[in-house]
């Protein structure tokens, strides 16, 4: 079975908690990258300082932060980020893809932001 790929960001969810107005969106979704951009790096100083209950915290907030905009694919590999635990080097690696991830949230905020200029 063909499982489809996870969009970056779910529109449908977008779409209804911000009743269609797309500068909201944006504007929701920059606050949302700005936040979670700075979760990130908190989790980078987290896991050198070795405290476990930071990272997960931290994790914990991404994941939610990323349900509540659509963020699926973020919000799955925060899902994944909080079962592994003290695996470091698996940690590091979900945060180099999390990071990837969000420059292509990042190019659809630049998309939408376009379309409403022209």
């Amino acid at each position: 079975m063909n499982q489809q790929p996870i969009p970056p960001i779910d529109l449908a969810h977008l779409h209804q908690i911000s009743e269609g107005d797309i500068e909201f969106e944006i504007d929701v979704l920059r606050v949302y990258i700005e936040d979670i951009s700075q979760r990130i790096e908190s989790i980078r100083k987290a896991i050198a300082n070795d405290d476990l209950p930071k990272v997960m915290g931290a994790a914990h907030h991404i994941k939610g932060a990323s349900g509540n905009v659509g963020a699926l694919q973020i919000q799955s590999l925060a899902i994944q980020l909080e079962k592994l635990g003290e695996d470091q080097g698996a940690v590091l690696a979900i945060i180099d893809e999390m990071l990837e991830k969000i420059k292509v949230v990042e190019q659809f905020i630049d998309e939408k932001s376009a379309s409403l200029s022209s």
